[in-house]
Protein backbone atom coordinates (compact mmCIF):
# COMPACT_ATOMS: atom_id res chain seq x y z
CA UNK A 1 0.00 0.00 0.00
CA UNK A 2 2.93 2.25 1.11
CA UNK A 3 4.30 1.47 -2.28
CA UNK A 4 1.60 2.34 -4.17
CA UNK A 5 0.81 5.29 -2.45
CA UNK A 6 4.61 6.66 -3.33
CA UNK A 7 3.52 6.26 -6.71
CA UNK A 8 0.47 8.15 -7.06
CA UNK A 9 2.18 10.87 -5.21
CA UNK A 10 5.11 10.23 -7.63
CA UNK A 11 2.74 10.49 -10.90
CA UNK A 12 0.53 13.43 -9.36
CA UNK A 13 3.71 15.44 -9.17
CA UNK A 14 4.76 15.49 -12.59
CA UNK A 15 8.06 16.94 -13.62
CA UNK A 16 8.98 17.59 -9.81
CA UNK A 17 8.91 14.16 -9.22
CA UNK A 18 12.64 13.86 -10.62
CA UNK A 19 14.28 16.21 -8.31
CA UNK A 20 14.71 16.19 -4.92
CA UNK A 21 13.60 18.95 -2.28
CA UNK A 22 16.42 20.93 -2.00
CA UNK A 23 15.99 22.43 1.98
CA UNK A 24 18.78 25.31 3.02
CA UNK A 25 19.55 25.30 6.41
CA UNK A 26 19.46 28.99 7.45
CA UNK A 27 22.30 29.25 9.72
CA UNK A 28 21.05 31.93 11.66
CA UNK A 29 18.86 29.87 13.72
CA UNK A 30 20.44 26.15 13.17
CA UNK A 31 22.94 23.60 11.82
CA UNK A 32 23.06 20.98 9.41
CA UNK A 33 23.85 18.48 12.87
CA UNK A 34 20.94 19.49 14.35
CA UNK A 35 18.67 18.81 11.35
CA UNK A 36 19.95 15.68 10.63
CA UNK A 37 19.40 14.71 14.53
CA UNK A 38 15.78 16.31 15.18
CA UNK A 39 13.83 16.94 11.26
CA UNK A 40 15.48 14.51 9.30
CA UNK A 41 16.14 11.80 12.18
CA UNK A 42 14.34 9.19 9.74
CA UNK A 43 16.09 9.75 6.69
CA UNK A 44 18.35 7.00 5.71
CA UNK A 45 21.88 8.72 4.52
CA UNK A 46 21.96 8.72 0.58
CA UNK A 47 25.00 8.36 -1.62
CA UNK A 48 23.62 10.05 -4.41
CA UNK A 49 20.94 12.38 -5.55
CA UNK A 50 19.71 9.69 -7.75
CA UNK A 51 19.13 7.49 -4.91
CA UNK A 52 16.85 10.63 -3.19
CA UNK A 53 14.94 10.08 -6.50
CA UNK A 54 14.62 6.54 -7.00
CA UNK A 55 14.84 5.07 -4.31
CA UNK A 56 11.46 4.26 -2.13
CA UNK A 57 11.78 5.73 1.23
CA UNK A 58 13.00 8.64 3.48
CA UNK A 59 16.47 9.32 1.91
CA UNK A 60 18.61 12.40 2.46
CA UNK A 61 21.89 13.81 0.79
CA UNK A 62 24.41 16.13 2.14
CA UNK A 63 25.26 17.98 -0.65
CA UNK A 64 28.84 18.82 -1.71
CA UNK A 65 28.57 22.36 -3.37
CA UNK A 66 26.67 24.56 -1.53
CA UNK A 67 27.22 24.46 2.64
CA UNK A 68 24.02 24.04 4.80
CA UNK A 69 22.11 22.54 1.54
CA UNK A 70 20.54 19.08 1.42
CA UNK A 71 18.74 16.99 -0.86
CA UNK A 72 15.31 15.17 0.20
CA UNK A 73 13.38 12.48 -0.87
CA UNK A 74 10.02 14.12 -2.99
CA UNK A 75 7.04 13.82 -1.21
CA UNK A 76 7.88 15.10 2.42
CA UNK A 77 5.07 17.61 3.43
CA UNK A 78 6.57 20.58 4.88
CA UNK A 79 3.49 22.99 6.02
CA UNK A 80 3.32 21.58 9.58
CA UNK A 81 6.74 21.10 10.10
CA UNK A 82 8.49 22.73 12.96
CA UNK A 83 11.68 23.65 12.06
CA UNK A 84 10.19 25.19 8.37
CA UNK A 85 7.33 27.21 10.09
CA UNK A 86 10.07 28.35 12.79
CA UNK A 87 12.55 29.69 9.85
CA UNK A 88 15.15 27.28 10.68
CA UNK A 89 14.77 25.74 7.36
CA UNK A 90 14.23 27.17 3.94
CA UNK A 91 12.73 25.30 1.12
CA UNK A 92 14.96 26.51 -1.90
CA UNK A 93 16.58 25.30 -5.35
CA UNK A 94 19.70 24.09 -4.84
CA UNK A 95 20.56 26.25 -8.21
CA UNK A 96 18.93 29.81 -6.37
CA UNK A 97 21.40 29.36 -3.57
CA UNK A 98 23.82 29.79 -6.05
CA UNK A 99 24.32 33.49 -6.45
CA UNK A 100 24.65 34.32 -2.74
CA UNK A 101 27.24 31.52 -2.40
CA UNK A 102 28.67 33.08 -5.35
CA UNK A 103 28.95 36.99 -4.00
CA UNK A 104 30.18 35.30 -0.82
CA UNK A 105 29.83 38.84 1.46
CA UNK A 106 32.16 39.39 4.43
CA UNK A 107 32.84 41.58 6.92
CA UNK A 108 35.40 43.52 5.13
CA UNK A 109 32.61 43.70 1.85
CA UNK A 110 30.72 46.30 4.29
CA UNK A 111 26.90 46.57 3.29
CA UNK A 112 24.87 44.39 0.73
CA UNK A 113 22.57 45.64 -1.62
CA UNK A 114 19.24 42.45 -3.01
CA UNK A 115 18.52 44.30 -6.46
CA UNK A 116 14.80 42.26 -7.26
CA UNK A 117 14.48 40.74 -3.61
CA UNK A 118 11.19 38.85 -3.33
CA UNK A 119 10.44 36.66 -2.17
CA UNK A 120 13.28 36.74 0.13
CA UNK A 121 15.55 33.60 -0.22
CA UNK A 122 18.28 34.86 -1.47
CA UNK A 123 18.18 38.03 0.70
CA UNK A 124 17.72 35.36 3.60
CA UNK A 125 20.40 33.35 2.32
CA UNK A 126 22.82 36.45 2.32
CA UNK A 127 21.79 37.15 5.72
CA UNK A 128 23.20 33.16 7.16
CA UNK A 129 26.59 33.56 5.02
CA UNK A 130 27.37 36.81 6.68
CA UNK A 131 26.39 35.72 10.03
CA UNK A 132 28.65 32.22 8.86
CA UNK A 133 31.92 35.19 8.11
CA UNK A 134 31.29 37.61 10.68
CA UNK A 135 34.10 38.88 12.73
CA UNK A 136 35.23 37.54 16.01
CA UNK A 137 35.54 41.20 17.40
CA UNK A 138 32.48 43.19 15.52
CA UNK A 139 33.40 46.64 14.03
CA UNK A 140 30.14 47.51 12.51
CA UNK A 141 27.34 45.76 11.86
CA UNK A 142 26.11 45.11 8.11
CA UNK A 143 23.32 46.13 6.50
CA UNK A 144 21.14 43.85 3.75
CA UNK A 145 19.09 46.38 1.79
CA UNK A 146 16.52 44.76 -0.01
CA UNK A 147 14.21 46.19 -2.92
CA UNK A 148 11.44 45.33 -3.95
CA UNK A 149 9.21 47.68 -6.26
CA UNK A 150 6.35 45.27 -6.25
CA UNK A 151 4.58 46.43 -3.13
CA UNK A 152 2.77 42.87 -2.58
CA UNK A 153 5.70 40.89 -3.06
CA UNK A 154 7.49 43.33 -0.73
CA UNK A 155 5.09 42.10 1.64
CA UNK A 156 6.29 38.57 1.17
CA UNK A 157 9.62 39.08 1.27
CA UNK A 158 8.99 41.14 4.88
CA UNK A 159 7.31 38.12 6.20
CA UNK A 160 10.17 36.02 5.12
CA UNK A 161 13.39 38.33 6.25
CA UNK A 162 11.30 37.56 10.12
CA UNK A 163 10.80 34.38 9.73
CA UNK A 164 14.21 33.56 8.82
CA UNK A 165 15.47 35.66 11.37
CA UNK A 166 17.24 38.24 9.41
CA UNK A 167 14.99 41.22 10.51
CA UNK A 168 17.79 42.87 12.39
CA UNK A 169 20.35 43.49 9.84
CA UNK A 170 17.54 43.75 6.70
CA UNK A 171 16.27 46.79 5.36
CA UNK A 172 13.32 46.95 2.92
CA UNK A 173 12.57 49.10 -0.03
CA UNK A 174 8.26 48.48 -0.16
CA UNK A 175 7.53 49.48 -4.09
CA UNK A 176 10.92 50.76 -4.72
CA UNK A 177 12.66 50.36 -7.99
CA UNK A 178 16.38 49.69 -7.33
CA UNK A 179 17.12 51.62 -10.81
CA UNK A 180 15.58 54.79 -9.44
CA UNK A 181 18.02 54.38 -5.96
CA UNK A 182 20.99 56.90 -6.59
CA UNK A 183 24.54 55.15 -6.09
CA UNK A 184 25.94 58.58 -4.53
CA UNK A 185 23.95 58.09 -1.71
CA UNK A 186 25.31 58.86 1.69
CA UNK A 187 22.83 55.74 2.56
CA UNK A 188 24.92 53.54 0.34
CA UNK A 189 27.95 54.92 0.67
CA UNK A 190 29.53 51.22 2.41
CA UNK A 191 27.94 49.16 -0.64
CA UNK A 192 30.63 46.96 -1.47
CA UNK A 193 28.29 44.05 -3.11
CA UNK A 194 25.55 43.58 -5.20
CA UNK A 195 23.40 40.38 -6.20
CA UNK A 196 21.14 41.08 -8.89
CA UNK A 197 18.52 38.44 -9.64
CA UNK A 198 16.27 40.87 -12.14
CA UNK A 199 13.13 39.64 -13.94
CA UNK A 200 13.61 37.02 -16.68
CA UNK A 201 11.83 33.94 -19.00
CA UNK A 202 11.81 31.63 -16.41
CA UNK A 203 12.27 29.20 -19.56
CA UNK A 204 14.63 27.14 -16.45
CA UNK A 205 11.66 26.85 -13.37
CA UNK A 206 11.29 23.03 -13.16
CA UNK A 207 7.13 21.89 -12.95
CA UNK A 208 6.68 24.96 -15.16
CA UNK A 209 5.81 22.52 -18.33
CA UNK A 210 3.54 19.61 -16.45
CA UNK A 211 0.90 18.29 -16.35
CA UNK A 212 0.17 15.73 -13.70
CA UNK A 213 -1.59 12.48 -15.01
CA UNK A 214 -4.33 11.34 -12.28
CA UNK A 215 -4.85 7.75 -11.18
CA UNK A 216 -8.57 7.42 -10.62
CA UNK A 217 -10.23 4.06 -10.44
CA UNK A 218 -12.11 2.72 -14.01
CA UNK A 219 -15.61 4.11 -13.96
CA UNK A 220 -18.12 1.40 -13.24
CA UNK A 221 -19.77 -0.62 -16.05
CA UNK A 222 -22.11 0.84 -18.43
CA UNK A 223 -24.87 -0.98 -19.38
CA UNK A 224 -24.46 0.47 -23.57
CA UNK A 225 -20.29 -0.52 -23.38
CA UNK A 226 -17.80 -2.94 -22.25
CA UNK A 227 -16.96 -3.39 -18.61
CA UNK A 228 -14.29 -0.43 -17.78
CA UNK A 229 -14.07 1.13 -20.66
CA UNK A 230 -14.53 4.53 -20.98
CA UNK A 231 -16.85 5.72 -24.25
CA UNK A 232 -15.57 6.78 -27.37
CA UNK A 233 -16.94 10.73 -26.96
CA UNK A 234 -15.07 10.50 -23.04
CA UNK A 235 -11.62 9.78 -24.85
CA UNK A 236 -12.07 12.75 -27.69
CA UNK A 237 -12.66 14.77 -24.97
CA UNK A 238 -9.87 14.06 -22.63
CA UNK A 239 -7.84 13.95 -26.08
CA UNK A 240 -8.39 17.25 -26.74
CA UNK A 241 -8.31 18.94 -23.20
CA UNK A 242 -4.24 17.54 -23.50
CA UNK A 243 -3.96 18.49 -27.05
CA UNK A 244 -5.35 22.47 -25.39
CA UNK A 245 -3.03 22.68 -22.94
CA UNK A 246 -0.26 21.51 -24.83
CA UNK A 247 -1.17 24.19 -27.51
CA UNK A 248 -1.88 26.88 -24.53
CA UNK A 249 2.08 25.66 -22.77
CA UNK A 250 3.72 26.34 -26.49
CA UNK A 251 2.48 29.92 -27.03
CA UNK A 252 2.56 31.58 -23.55
CA UNK A 253 5.46 32.42 -21.95
CA UNK A 254 5.95 32.33 -18.42
CA UNK A 255 8.04 34.59 -16.74
CA UNK A 256 9.51 34.20 -13.00
CA UNK A 257 7.40 36.86 -11.51
CA UNK A 258 4.02 34.40 -13.09
CA UNK A 259 3.46 36.99 -16.06
CA UNK A 260 2.47 35.28 -19.11
CA UNK A 261 3.05 36.82 -22.37
CA UNK A 262 1.63 35.55 -25.67
CA UNK A 263 4.08 33.83 -27.81
CA UNK A 264 3.04 33.64 -31.63
CA UNK A 265 6.23 32.76 -33.25
CA UNK A 266 9.88 32.40 -32.82
CA UNK A 267 10.05 36.10 -33.82
CA UNK A 268 7.96 37.23 -30.74
CA UNK A 269 9.93 35.06 -28.67
CA UNK A 270 13.05 36.59 -29.95
CA UNK A 271 11.65 40.06 -29.25
CA UNK A 272 10.08 39.28 -25.87
CA UNK A 273 13.87 38.16 -25.22
CA UNK A 274 15.70 40.83 -26.37
CA UNK A 275 13.33 43.02 -24.31
CA UNK A 276 14.13 41.34 -20.97
CA UNK A 277 17.90 41.20 -21.62
CA UNK A 278 17.76 45.08 -22.14
CA UNK A 279 16.26 45.53 -19.15
CA UNK A 280 18.93 42.99 -17.24
CA UNK A 281 21.47 44.64 -19.05
CA UNK A 282 20.27 48.62 -17.42
CA UNK A 283 20.29 46.77 -14.06
CA UNK A 284 23.33 45.11 -14.49
CA UNK A 285 24.86 48.46 -15.93
CA UNK A 286 23.45 50.46 -12.39
CA UNK A 287 24.97 48.07 -9.75
CA UNK A 288 28.42 49.10 -11.58
CA UNK A 289 28.07 52.86 -10.84
CA UNK A 290 27.89 52.36 -6.69
CA UNK A 291 31.22 53.88 -5.43
CA UNK A 292 32.69 51.58 -3.44
CA UNK A 293 31.40 48.13 -4.66
CA UNK A 294 33.43 45.21 -5.64
CA UNK A 295 31.43 42.25 -6.17
CA UNK A 296 28.49 41.42 -8.10
CA UNK A 297 26.59 38.45 -9.06
CA UNK A 298 23.93 38.36 -11.60
CA UNK A 299 21.84 35.41 -12.13
CA UNK A 300 18.37 34.28 -13.64
CA UNK A 301 16.54 31.38 -13.70
CA UNK A 302 16.44 31.24 -17.74
CA UNK A 303 18.55 28.85 -20.17
CA UNK A 304 18.36 30.94 -23.37
CA UNK A 305 21.30 32.70 -23.83
CA UNK A 306 19.97 36.36 -24.46
CA UNK A 307 19.38 36.62 -21.26
CA UNK A 308 23.23 35.11 -20.09
CA UNK A 309 25.80 34.96 -21.85
CA UNK A 310 25.25 37.86 -23.96
CA UNK A 311 24.12 39.95 -21.20
CA UNK A 312 27.47 39.45 -19.54
CA UNK A 313 29.40 40.42 -22.94
CA UNK A 314 27.65 43.19 -23.47
CA UNK A 315 28.13 44.81 -19.71
CA UNK A 316 32.03 43.96 -20.30
CA UNK A 317 32.03 45.51 -23.05
CA UNK A 318 30.13 48.74 -21.75
CA UNK A 319 31.71 52.31 -21.04
CA UNK A 320 30.83 51.83 -17.30
CA UNK A 321 32.49 48.47 -16.88
CA UNK A 322 35.58 49.66 -18.37
CA UNK A 323 36.14 52.67 -16.61
CA UNK A 324 35.61 51.13 -12.95
CA UNK A 325 37.60 48.49 -13.94
CA UNK A 326 34.82 45.94 -13.73
CA UNK A 327 35.97 42.22 -15.10
CA UNK A 328 34.39 38.65 -14.77
CA UNK A 329 35.14 36.37 -11.99
CA UNK A 330 37.44 33.64 -13.27
CA UNK A 331 36.64 30.18 -12.19
CA UNK A 332 39.94 29.95 -10.33
CA UNK A 333 38.82 32.75 -8.27
CA UNK A 334 35.44 31.67 -7.51
CA UNK A 335 34.55 29.79 -3.86
CA UNK A 336 35.18 26.06 -3.65
CA UNK A 337 31.77 24.80 -4.38
CA UNK A 338 31.09 27.40 -7.72
CA UNK A 339 34.70 26.53 -8.96
CA UNK A 340 33.97 22.80 -8.75
CA UNK A 341 30.62 22.75 -10.61
CA UNK A 342 30.75 21.17 -13.48
CA UNK A 343 28.81 22.78 -15.76
CA UNK A 344 29.47 25.99 -17.31
CA UNK A 345 28.70 28.86 -19.50
CA UNK A 346 28.18 28.56 -23.62
CA UNK A 347 31.23 29.67 -25.18
CA UNK A 348 29.31 30.25 -28.48
CA UNK A 349 27.03 32.31 -26.86
CA UNK A 350 30.53 34.45 -25.16
CA UNK A 351 31.53 35.45 -28.68
CA UNK A 352 34.06 32.53 -28.43
CA UNK A 353 35.62 33.68 -25.24
CA UNK A 354 36.59 30.79 -23.76
CA UNK A 355 37.31 32.62 -20.21
CA UNK A 356 34.33 34.58 -20.03
CA UNK A 357 32.78 31.10 -20.75
CA UNK A 358 34.01 29.12 -18.08
CA UNK A 359 33.47 31.67 -15.53
CA UNK A 360 29.91 31.71 -15.93
CA UNK A 361 27.85 28.99 -14.59
CA UNK A 362 25.08 26.99 -15.68
CA UNK A 363 22.57 24.38 -15.03
CA UNK A 364 19.70 22.36 -16.47
CA UNK A 365 16.95 21.37 -15.72
CA UNK A 366 16.55 17.20 -16.54
CA UNK A 367 20.15 16.81 -16.88
CA UNK A 368 20.62 14.38 -13.30
CA UNK A 369 21.76 16.70 -11.19
CA UNK A 370 18.45 17.88 -9.55
CA UNK A 371 18.59 21.11 -10.27
CA UNK A 372 16.20 23.83 -12.20
CA UNK A 373 17.78 25.55 -15.51
CA UNK A 374 19.96 28.60 -13.94
CA UNK A 375 23.09 30.85 -14.65
CA UNK A 376 24.74 32.98 -12.17
CA UNK A 377 28.05 34.91 -13.21
CA UNK A 378 30.42 37.22 -10.69
CA UNK A 379 32.09 40.43 -11.88
CA UNK A 380 34.52 41.52 -9.77
CA UNK A 381 37.07 45.12 -10.05
CA UNK A 382 40.34 45.25 -7.75
CA UNK A 383 39.51 48.70 -6.37
CA UNK A 384 36.88 51.19 -5.60
CA UNK A 385 36.27 54.50 -7.29
CA UNK A 386 38.69 57.37 -6.73
CA UNK A 387 38.38 60.98 -6.68
CA UNK A 388 35.05 60.87 -5.19
CA UNK A 389 33.90 62.50 -2.20
CA UNK A 390 34.28 58.63 -0.12
CA UNK A 391 38.05 58.90 -0.24
CA UNK A 392 40.62 57.93 -2.14
CA UNK A 393 41.13 54.28 -4.52
CA UNK A 394 42.45 51.79 -1.98
CA UNK A 395 43.62 49.04 -4.47
CA UNK A 396 44.60 45.36 -2.95
CA UNK A 397 47.37 42.83 -3.71
CA UNK A 398 46.43 41.16 -7.41
CA UNK A 399 47.18 37.83 -5.32
CA UNK A 400 44.32 38.61 -2.96
CA UNK A 401 42.18 40.83 -4.90
CA UNK A 402 39.28 41.64 -2.63
CA UNK A 403 40.00 39.59 0.49
CA UNK A 404 40.82 42.47 2.63
CA UNK A 405 44.54 43.15 4.51
CA UNK A 406 44.26 40.00 6.39
CA UNK A 407 45.95 36.69 5.43
CA UNK A 408 43.37 33.34 4.84
CA UNK A 409 43.60 30.29 5.23
CA UNK A 410 42.37 27.39 2.65
CA UNK A 411 38.95 27.48 4.03
CA UNK A 412 38.80 31.55 3.65
CA UNK A 413 38.80 32.32 7.17
CA UNK A 414 40.81 35.02 8.38
CA UNK A 415 44.23 33.57 10.25
CA UNK A 416 44.65 34.80 13.60
CA UNK A 417 47.48 34.10 16.22
CA UNK A 418 47.20 32.24 19.80
CA UNK A 419 45.16 35.53 21.64
CA UNK A 420 43.14 35.49 18.11
CA UNK A 421 44.39 38.54 16.44
CA UNK A 422 44.05 38.87 12.73
CA UNK A 423 47.44 38.52 10.63
CA UNK A 424 48.11 41.22 7.98
CA UNK A 425 49.06 40.47 4.65
CA UNK A 426 51.48 43.25 4.64
CA UNK A 427 53.54 42.10 7.56
CA UNK A 428 52.75 39.06 8.18
CA UNK A 429 52.24 39.53 11.89
CA UNK A 430 49.07 39.60 13.80
CA UNK A 431 47.48 43.40 14.48
CA UNK A 432 49.04 44.06 17.89
CA UNK A 433 47.03 44.52 21.19
CA UNK A 434 48.93 47.89 21.85
CA UNK A 435 50.12 49.01 18.86
CA UNK A 436 51.64 52.78 18.87
CA UNK A 437 50.12 53.16 22.81
CA UNK A 438 53.11 50.87 23.45
CA UNK A 439 55.18 53.37 24.66
CA UNK A 440 52.97 56.41 25.95
CA UNK A 441 52.28 57.48 29.67
CA UNK A 442 49.27 55.78 31.58
CA UNK A 443 47.49 59.13 31.55
CA UNK A 444 48.17 59.16 27.39
CA UNK A 445 46.03 55.94 27.48
CA UNK A 446 43.16 57.08 29.60
CA UNK A 447 42.87 60.17 27.79
CA UNK A 448 42.78 58.60 24.09
CA UNK A 449 40.40 55.47 25.96
CA UNK A 450 38.26 58.71 26.70
CA UNK A 451 38.22 60.19 23.28
CA UNK A 452 37.68 56.46 21.19
CA UNK A 453 34.83 56.56 23.81
CA UNK A 454 33.26 59.87 22.92
CA UNK A 455 33.81 58.89 19.38
CA UNK A 456 32.13 55.86 19.34
CA UNK A 457 29.05 57.90 21.20
CA UNK A 458 29.20 60.15 18.02
CA UNK A 459 29.31 57.31 15.68
CA UNK A 460 26.41 55.84 17.17
CA UNK A 461 24.31 58.72 17.33
CA UNK A 462 25.34 59.95 13.40
CA UNK A 463 24.51 56.28 12.44
CA UNK A 464 20.94 56.56 14.50
CA UNK A 465 20.52 60.11 12.69
CA UNK A 466 21.11 58.60 9.58
CA UNK A 467 18.55 55.61 9.22
CA UNK A 468 16.10 57.88 10.66
CA UNK A 469 16.40 60.27 7.50
CA UNK A 470 16.06 57.74 5.13
CA UNK A 471 12.48 57.20 4.12
CA UNK A 472 12.84 54.60 1.48
CA UNK A 473 13.51 51.71 3.72
CA UNK A 474 11.86 50.54 6.49
CA UNK A 475 13.29 47.76 9.33
CA UNK A 476 12.30 44.30 8.31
Amino acid sequence: MEVLREQVERAAAGEEANYPRWVRVNALKSSVEEQLETTFSKHARAESIQDIVTKSGRHIYIDPHVPNLLAISPGMEFAKVEAYTSGKIILQDKASCFPAYLLDPRSEDGDVIDACSAPGNKTTHLAAILHDHRPEFEDAPQTIYAFEKDSRRAQTLEKMVKIAGSKDITRIGFGQDFLQVDPMAENYKDVGALLLDPSCSGSGIVGRDSMPELHLPDPPADNRGGKGKPSTANANKKKRSHDEVEERAQNVLVDDDGNETVVKSEKDLEARLEALSAFQLTLLQHAFRFPRAKKITYSTCSVHSQENERVVIRALASDIAKAKGWRILRREDQVSGMRDWPVRGLVEAAEGDEIVADACIRSYKGDGRGVMGFFVAGFVRDSIDGNDALGASIDTDGDNEGEGPYLRGDDGRILRDVVGMPVLKSTGVAVSLRGVDEGKEDGDEDEDEDEMEEDEDASSDSGTGSEDEWGGISDA
